[in-house]
């Protein structure tokens, strides 16, 4: 039964519903909610009221899947009136955060972090070549020849859901072995089994005290799996770190667990029997399906059967977010009961276009006509399956002087082909000094580098590394801007493949001597980036946005002239919307919209939110790995709006989403 309240809200005053989570009295509370029933908000009222009965702000440990969702319950505690400095003492961390703060203590270092899969592709390579030396099923591997970045890609996809699911340890824990049949019976691709295992020991050397590098979501793997090991009873004697006195223990996003977060919070438990539980979650937002995110971990049974806690399931039914219109889509979309109590109105509108310049200027005119009625920008949000979408976006934005942010990816202008590309017209018109930002140089000299896979043949110490003498050269170029055209000559065209050479070569006296409105489209016919991208990224995708990105800097182009007037306008603008988003000032927060990726607002709402480009083999992704993530992409989309949602679809290919609205 519960107990009444001790914290009284200030700015909200709870529903039912959230008065019955934040009274609780169980000892573990699992809260299955709809979206726009404010989880957060219930989360944060539940955190206040135990500080309120007395509770420690460091005894209470609220964990989540991405940063943004910790902003968010940060923001949330605040808006209900926990005193900020109170919200600064709590303990709120991502489980990967969380992993590698317990890790390091043991460990001692922070190894170093790969966030992209082109640094562990040496790696896997490596361990291709390791692996087909001494498996004994050499007739079930099925390994790919030298080149084949598909298969990296799909190992890549492939490990992680593994990982996730900690299915090789669960094998090895139960004292069988990795044969073809045992992957059969996992549902898992016997080569990818074999293959994690030679890539995870070359990893993490048994030799070694710690990894040698850890890719996103390695620690919490680390983590669960010492933790779970059943050779290992007295795993908490190696964590000095480990917390010891959890009084609470908060989980947001729990429809986004997996195997190895679920291990960890079960180990927390274990150390901190006494503690009391409350999780949130919507099993229609499972976005990382991929990384083995299974809903079952909302489920109370399991939660009993995994814990031998009782545990007691509460709803959050209702959405206080939009109005009824939006909550039947979002209902009849997810095949679900989707109530509304919002006291305003959500105005839901379709727009329809032929091409995708005309979608671009669709979300313009739908910009300007929010400006119009004296809104503030910052509460307009675009949400884009496709980093490569914001190019044409971002171009109508600056032809129609529209301040802009972005949310979950960069400007394009500062992505890393679009940089080379403005790398080498630094050289072509020997002005780098001409880009004002020393951050932007620097990445300029690394993409570079890193497109041209340069070993730098220079070093003050045979002992440096190769990454070591890259920062010092950058460091030299960045603040000595006349050096970068001595550097490419001396450096970039002597240590690089031939044939990388020729293009840059090419590219660059086109860019010197062409003054055409042309000049631009023949640069970039000459660096030939579609071919360039093929061996360059190990994802699809990757490969398909980069030759996007360039596509639309050429349509951008077209309204300039040169290639070097070009150069000269991608300065001012980028100079412009860096001076916007530094100045932090009042109107800056108000005047700006913002372009984001759909997974970096889970968890948030916008006053309007326009979803465009919503086309066939654009939403969903030509390039999924799942159309159950797919489809919560968009369900999490659908579901930002307060005020306002609208819905830009292709005339031609609409997305076959939008028949099931």
């Amino acid at each position: 039964m519960a107990t009444a309240a001790q914290f009284t809200a200030k700015t909200i005053r709870p529903t039912p519903e959230q008065t019955a989570i934040q009274t609780s009295d169980a000892d573990t509370l699992l809260v299955m909610a709809n979206a726009g029933a404010a989880k957060t908000t219930s989360l944060a009222l539940r955190m206040a009221e135990g500080l309120a009965r007395g509770l420690a702000p460091k005894s209470m440990l609220a964990l989540t899947y991405t940063e943004p969702a910790c902003d968010a319950l940060r923001q949330a505690l605040i808006k209900i009136g926990v005193p900020a400095a109170e919200v600064k003492g709590l303990w709120i961390s991502t489980f990967e955060r969380f992993a590698r703060y317990v890790l390091k203590a043991k460990e001692g270092v922070e190894p170093s972090h790969f966030d992209q899969p082109e640094r562990v592709e040496s790696t896997v390579w490596e361990a291709i070549q390791v692996l087909g030396g001494y498996s004994l099923w050499p007739d079930q591997l099925h390994l790919p020849v030298v080149g084949d970045t598909g298969f990296v890609e799909r190992f890549l996809q492939a490990s992680l859901r593994i990982k996730g699911t900690l299915a090789r340890e669960r094998v090895f824990w139960e004292g069988d072995t990795i044969t073809p049949d045992v992957a059969v019976d996992l549902g898992h691709d016997f080569t990818y089994l074999s293959l994690l295992g030679t890539y995870e020991r070359l990893r993490c050397p048994p030799e070694d005290d710690a990894p040698r590098f850890r890719a996103p979501m390695d620690a919490t793997y680390d983590l669960a799996r010492f933790v779970s090991d059943p050779d290992q009873p007295d795993w908490i004697d190696l964590f000095p770190n480990w917390p010891r006195h959890v009084n609470a223990l908060l989980v947001d996003e729990m429809h986004d667990l997996n195997a190895a977060m679920f291990a960890v919070l079960k180990a927390l438990l274990v150390v901190n029997p006494r503690c009391y539980v409350c999780g949130v979650g919507d099993v229609d937002q499972v976005l990382y399906a991929n990384a083995g995110a299974d809903a079952r971990y909302l489920d109370a049974s399991v939660w009993s059967q995994e814990t031998g806690r009782q545990v007691t399931q509460l709803p959050l039914s209702a959405s206080y977010r939009f109005n009824a219109e939006v909550a039947d889509l979002a209902g009849h979309f997810a095949n679900k009961l989707y109530a509304s109590h919002a006291a305003h109105h959500t105005q839901v509108t379709t727009l329809t276009y032929t091409d995708d310049e005309e979608c671009a200027q669709a979300v313009v005119k739908v910009a300007q006509q929010w400006q119009a009625a004296k809104h503030k920008m910052s509460e307009l949000i675009v949400l884009l399956r496709h980093p490569h979408q914001s190019v044409l976006i971002e171009n109508a934005l600056l032809a129609a002087d529209l301040p802009y942010s972005t949310r979950g990816m960069g400007l394009y202008v500062q992505r890393p082909e679009v940089l080379l590309v403005r790398a080498l017209l630094a050289i072509a018109t020997k002005d780098f000094a001409a880009v004002q930002s020393a951050s932007t140089r620097q990445r300029m000299v690394e993409e570079l580098v890193s497109f041209c896979r340069v070993e730098l043949s220079f070093s003050m110490n045979e002992q440096e590394s190769a990454h070591d003498r890259l920062m010092e050269a950058v460091r030299h170029v960045v603040l000595d801007p006349s050096a970068l055209t001595p550097f490419f000559e001396g450096q970039i065209l002597r240590n690089t493949d031939p044939k990388f050479a020729k293009r840059l070569m090419q590219a660059v006296a086109i860019a010197q001597d062409d003054q055409s409105p042309t000049s631009f489209d023949r640069m970039l016919d000459a660096l030939d980036m579609p071919s360039w991208a093929a061996t360059h990224w190990v994802e699809a995708q990757r490969r398909a946005d980069a030759v996007a990105h360039l596509e639309g800097l050429c349509i951008a182009a077209k309204r300039v002239g040169s290639a070097q007037a070009f150069f000269a306008e991608l300065n001012r603008a980028e100079l412009g919307l860096e001076a916007l988003q530094a100045k932090g000032a009042k109107t800056a927060k108000t005047s700006a919209l913002c372009l984001a990726d759909i997974a970096s607002v889970k968890g948030l709402e916008f006053e309007h939110v326009v979803m465009p480009f919503l086309a066939q083999n654009e939403f969903p992704s030509r390039e999924r790995t799942s159309m159950a993530d797919e489809r919560n992409l968009f369900y999490v989309g659908l579901t930002r709006a307060r005020s306002a949602l609208t819905l830009v679809a292709s005339s031609v290919r609409p997305s076959p989403f939008l028949g099931e609205l």
